[in-house]
């Protein structure tokens, strides 16, 4: 994703006030904001640490995010002042991190910290991570707390000063570092078995209820590297699985498991696919036509894991379909993966290679300028700064980890993010976390993580869908709209993708709208909300309420962007 300079940051940041409705509060975030010793109104402390965890740089970083848009109108005065002096001066990002490494020591200034426990940490954009030296300027590993998300160098033994100490994270600091102020796009997870450049790191995300259970669908690609020490212990667990529209996947998926001769994973062979087949003139096809003339922003979705796993020409062929239901005019680009690593997969490698292997497949075979789009579900991201919450979902779902999916998108692989809530409310239950608590503590751990920096956020919502029909009061369909379209908003999430216009799920049909397209409370609700231009909705052409033409009439009553299943 192409990086802003400075001075183009502070020009997004002043579009994106002037464009926010009033009424909406917006967390602009503003990382620089204490580099003069000035101080801002930002987010509660007590709430940044309660989601975040004391003393981390999550959680300071938090804190610098602007409550309302007057809030942050005022740090964009400040540092577009006399042509971004300041701006200009200000180190470069990402700034040097100092830890104290006495675990008695509770910042987040150092107060009390002997020289002996001060490790100074500076990003090396050669290596794609954080390096830290003690105050001798020996190398060494940071506190083993922060060596869990793989941004920091941990491959010291540490015992300059201790590294093996639990110690609490310290402050940003405001002298210089080397290296560019872009941040860094190298790979920053210890253990990577394969040489090439990897996926690099930073994510996280929640849910809310929909507690539908069925078997993962996994499909081990028998070519695997199995070196890596981090993939000799991930399987795929079993999970809730999130509804999705490829209906023919698990049949295809059996068959490569009776066939695995045929599972050989497809080789970057972009030659293949530089050709884009003029736009089908199917059902997708004239859905799309049909939604752009509505003035709807259009992505074509589809599922390419399991044309991957079985191998070339399978993938091959699928990339040239979607990438020729890409060239139509007004499409905005292709959503490949839904909840990537989520199902279909039992190595954090194979991901990473399938991810790498699409991308470049579609960008080699769809006109310039579309977007590349993946679903995604990081369990862990609900659970706040509890850790036994979090050690628990990164052992049930060892390929959806934080660090494991901020390598799969955080790459400059794909350009467009949609983080799926709705799934992991009966895991959060057990450790007494609702699942309000734990959407606020999912896009606020994201911003706070920058994910915004390296990719488009979305939101993909799977609560609001019902079967039957919808039973909510106004009262109840107004809160469940400030609950999973609202609070995203104000995380700083682009645009929110609602799960579902119309799809068989479990038996019985889900919908938003109620049967036939008649209004229902929630309707009313989002309508409210159709000003922000936010909001986005998945539609399967093939399965329509009435009919394509009637069903998109409707939709563009709310939705301003809407993803078509390509069948």
């Amino acid at each position: 994703m192409p990086r802003l300079r400075k001075r183009e940051w502070i020009i997004a940041l002043i579009a994106v006030l002037l464009t926010v409705p009033v009424t909406l509060t917006v967390a602009i975030s503003t990382n620089l904001a204490f580099a003069s010793g000035e101080t801002t109104t930002g987010a509660d402390n007590g709430d940044c640490d309660e989601i975040l965890g004391p003393n981390t740089a999550e959680s300071m970083y938090c804190s610098w995010m602007s409550k309302t848009p007057e809030d942050a109108l005022d740090v964009v005065k400040f540092w577009a002042e006399n042509d971004g002096a300041r701006m200009k001066e200000a180190p470069p990002y990402p700034g040097p991190v100092i830890f104290c490494k006495d675990k008695n020591n509770k910042g987040p200034i150092l107060q009390g910290c002997a020289d002996k426990d001060q490790v100074l940490c500076k990003y090396d954009h050669s290596a794609g991570k954080y390096v830290c030296k003690d105050t001798a300027g020996n190398v060494t590993n940071p506190p083993e707390k922060a060596c869990l998300g793989g941004e920091f160098d941990c491959s010291h033994d540490g015992s300059a000063t201790g590294g093996t100490d639990s110690g609490t994270s310290g402050t940003s600091g405001t002298s210089g570092t080397d290296g560019t102020a872009a941040p860094a796009e190298g790979d920053g997870q210890e253990g990577d078995p394969s040489g090439q450049s990897a996926p690099r790191d930073q994510a996280d995300p929640t849910a809310v209820p929909l507690d539908t259970t069925a078997e993962p669908r996994s499909v081990e690609d028998p070519q695997a590297d199995t070196t890596g020490p981090t993939d000799t212990t991930e399987t795929a667990p079993e999970a809730t699985a999130e509804p999705r529209n490829d209906q023919n996947s698990q049949k295809t998926q059996n068959d490569q498991q009776q066939n695995p001769q045929n599972n050989q994973r497809p080789q970057n062979d972009q030659n293949t696919t530089k050709k884009t087949a003029a736009p089908p003139d199917d059902t997708t096809g004239q859905a799309a036509a049909a939604a752009v003339k509505l003035g709807m922003r259009v992505w074509i979705e589809s599922e390419l894991a399991p044309a991957w796993t079985a191998g070339k020409d399978q993938f091959q062929t699928a990339v040239a379909n979607l990438a020729a239901q890409a060239g139509r005019p007004g499409v905005v680009g292709v959503k490949f993966a839904q909840d990537l690593g989520y199902w279909g997969f039992k190595k954090s490698d194979d991901v990473r290679r399938f991810v790498k292997d699409a991308s470049a497949a579609l960008r080699a075979a769809m006109p310039a300028g579309r977007q590349l789009a993946v679903d995604v579900v990081v369990p862990e991201m609900g659970c706040g700064a509890s850790e036994p919450c979090q050690a628990a979902l990164r052992g049930k779902y060892p390929l959806i980890t934080r660090a494991n999916v901020e390598k799969y998108v955080l790459t400059g692989d794909v350009d467009h993010v949609n983080v799926s809530s709705g799934l992991f409310s009966g895991e959060y239950a057990k450790w007494k976390i609702t699942p309000d608590k734990a959407l606020r503590n999912q896009w606020i751990g994201i911003r706070a993580r920058g994910w915004d920096t390296r990719v488009h956020i979305g939101a993909r919502e799977v609560g609001m869908a019902h079967s039957g029909a919808d039973k909510l009061t106004a009262a109840q369909a107004e809160a469940a709209a400030k609950l999973r379209v609202d609070l995203p908003l104000q995380a700083g999430v682009q645009t929110v993708t609602l799960w579902t216009h119309r799809q068989n799920w479990d038996g019985a049909v889900w919908r938003i709208l109620d049967e036939g397209l008649k209004t229902n409370n929630m309707w009313k609700a989002l309508q409210a909300r159709k000003g922000l231009n936010r909001l986005a909705v998945t539609f399967d052409a093939g399965d329509a309420e009435k009919s394509v033409t009637d069903d998109l009439n409707k939709l563009a009553e709310v939705f301003s962007e809407i993803y078509i299943h390509a069948g």
